[in-house]
């Protein structure tokens, strides 16, 4: 669903902002329920979470001091930018869903694909991006400084 719906943006923002957090975290920051999509499973609980960016921001709705200060954004782009994908448990399509209906997004907004931008070491998340139809197009120092060098990743529409 997107937007997000308000009964289910308190647990997305705690979803989101434990796997994507800066070191330390801090508060949970307040989210941009336009620039999320949760996956709502049957009982109505949530089941993941995705962010994304385009040229009216991001998913979180103000960027907390620290990442301000050390974010190193990856080169502009015109397709959407998924601002990190998290489920609530593993390998039952939640994330798959949540890469189709990004897509949708993108496609409707007129982008002609899907970027993420993946650190290296997460193995896992390089996996499941090369799953939903991801190439890399390029490496570089992005995000978080201790993330490590990190793969941009595109899907084209």
């Amino acid at each position: 669903m997107t937007p997000i719906p308000d009964c289910h943006l308190r647990d997305a923002a705690r979803l989101w902002w434990a796997a994507f957090a800066p070191l330390g975290g801090g508060r949970t920051p307040a989210i941009r329920a336009c620039h999320g999509i949760a996956a709502i499973g049957p009982d109505d609980r949530l089941a993941g979470v995705a962010g994304f960016r385009d040229g009216d921001g991001g998913f979180l709705a103000e960027m907390p001091m620290l990442a301000r200060l050390l974010f190193r954004p990856a080169p502009a782009t015109p397709d959407l930018v998924i601002d990190g994908i998290v489920v609530d448990g593993l390998r039952d399509g939640t994330g798959r869903a949540l890469v189709e209906a990004a897509a949708g997004i993108a496609r409707r907004s007129g982008r002609p694909g899907l970027r993420a931008e993946v650190a290296l070491r997460n193995r896992p998340a390089m996996a499941f991006h090369a799953a939903t139809g991801f190439a890399e197009i390029g490496r570089g120092r992005y995000g978080w400084p201790w993330s490590g060098p990190v793969a941009i990743l595109r899907r084209p529409l």
